[in-house]
């Protein structure tokens, strides 16, 4: 109940910080601040003539708030935005703008992104305060505005337009911003900020325009892995990976045998030749690795999470191959396996995918279940795991005693060394969250 009380008198500073700032221009805010001086020691009428600054600021005050209503517009815009954009990168797109009134200066345009309703569970789940001693637990207001500022998802720099031409005249701006965070981006809409007259109070006035982009998460390079995997049999042959159906690989032509289907007759042939010959297919053998992503949280917290989909993303864009398939598994709702390669679907798709997964509250064994039964048909596995306890040691065991090579990613929090893990196999990367970029490339 004092959480919940707590958040809400965060809102509300928040919004009311959030109105002046955009409301009062540079000259506005030290207006304000010279009006609250002047009103604090003019409150003696008889001792100081302060109270006389204070009245002639005050009318500047509202006269500017008057002269705001003056100001009518009436435009049309259309925001131009990329398909996807990626963690951590300054990125920028287009708005064009046409105005249909008169011409105004020295206006203002910031975005205005989807908010969402914070607890204080999620913010503590977020930035890992049960690991904290109870002191240290409490949530501040710097804490609140950094998760309330991830959950919108970018940090959009404002944009000055020097002269906002008249009617029938387009404008486009470029605005920059850097998405802090993977998942949809969603816009709601843009502000213009026009002063007045004054140049002490701006007009804020919303232009709704609902978009939504897709931030994929942060890859970096990284070496390409040498699992000696054996090829695997695929039951429905290359037809699984680049069509429909249950056919195999096409080998060669012979003459027709009794029994054989009169769907495999090659009728061009027999046109041509006068006999009935038939296509011989063969079963088809070829690499498929499985990267398993582990979703499940136990007492880690999320940006160890948000660092494993770091690791898988950039694992996924490096062991890409013509001749090879590519199996991303992970558990969410239930247990999901996602298939890339060979003409079965693109790498953009994983991805987008991993744009998209969140931690799973389902047991690990359901992960463990679910792999087992995909391990006859893997050449390898990669692992991207955020701890190194018993369950996870068996399940890498089990595939030590079925001989698929595979390899272990382990997130850490920095806190850990190669030297002090225990059973750990022979390709085993110890990652830092903090220096994903070196572990990585070190690999």
């Amino acid at each position: 109940m004092a959480s919940k009380l707590l958040l809400r008198q965060f809102y509300k500073v928040y919004r009311y910080s959030r109105w002046f700032r955009s409301h009062f221009t540079f000259m506005g805010h030290t207006l304000l601040i010279f009006l609250f001086v002047s009103a604090a020691f003019g409150v003696d009428t008889q001792a100081t003539t302060s109270y006389q600054a204070f009245t002639f600021l005050l009318m500047l005050l509202i006269l500017a708030f008057l002269n705001s209503f003056l100001i009518k517009l009436n435009i049309s815009a259309k925001r131009h935005l990329p398909k996807y954009f990626t963690v951590g990168e300054q990125s920028h797109y287009r708005i064009k703008i046409r105005n249909k009134s008169k011409k105004y200066q020295n206006i203002t345009i910031y975005e205005e992104l989807q908010t969402y309703k914070i607890t204080s569970s999620q913010i503590n789940h977020w930035f890992g305060l049960y690991l904290l001693p109870w002191h240290k637990r409490v949530i501040s207001f710097n804490l609140w505005r950094k998760f309330m500022a991830y959950k919108r998802g970018a940090e959009i720099n404002k944009v000055q337009l020097l002269l906002l031409e008249e009617k029938k005249d387009e404008s486009e701006v470029q605005v920059e911003f850097t998405p802090i965070r993977r998942g949809i981006l969603e816009f709601k809409g843009f502000y213009i900020a026009i002063p007045d007259i004054l140049g002490l109070y701006q007009k804020n006035i919303f232009i709704p325009l609902k978009q939504s982009c897709l931030i994929l998460p942060r890859r970096f390079p990284v070496a390409p892995l040498k699992l000696e995997g054996n090829r695997k049999h695929q039951s429905g042959g290359v037809s699984l990976a680049s069509s429909v159906g249950d056919s195999s690989e096409f080998l060669s032509l012979r003459d027709y045998r009794k029994g054989d289907p009169l769907n495999s007759v090659n009728w061009k042939s027999f046109a041509r030749h006068g006999k009935l010959i038939v296509k011989e297919y063969q079963d088809e053998y070829f690499v498929r690795r499985a990267l398993l992503l582990d979703t499940f949280l136990d007492e880690s917290s999320n940006v160890l999470f948000e660092s494993a989909v770091s690791v898988a993303a950039s694992i996924c864009m490096t062991q890409r191959q013509n001749d090879a398939l590519l199996d991303l598994m992970f558990v969410g709702d239930k247990a999901h396996c996602f298939t890339s390669g060979r003409g079965i679907d693109h790498m953009p798709h994983i991805q987008e995918v991993l744009a998209c997964v969140q931690p799973s509250s389902d047991s690990f064994e359901t992960l463990q279940d679910a792999i087992m039964q995909h391990l006859p048909i893997c050449s390898s596995l990669v692992c991207v795991l955020m701890s190194w306890d018993k369950k996870r040691q068996e399940l890498v065991n089990k595939f030590q005693i079925n001989n698929i090579p595979y390899a272990v990613f382990l997130i850490h929090d920095g806190s850990l060394k190669i030297s002090e893990i225990e059973n750990k196999p022979e390709n085993f990367y110890l990652i830092d969250h903090n220096n994903l970029a070196d572990d990585l490339g070190a690999v």
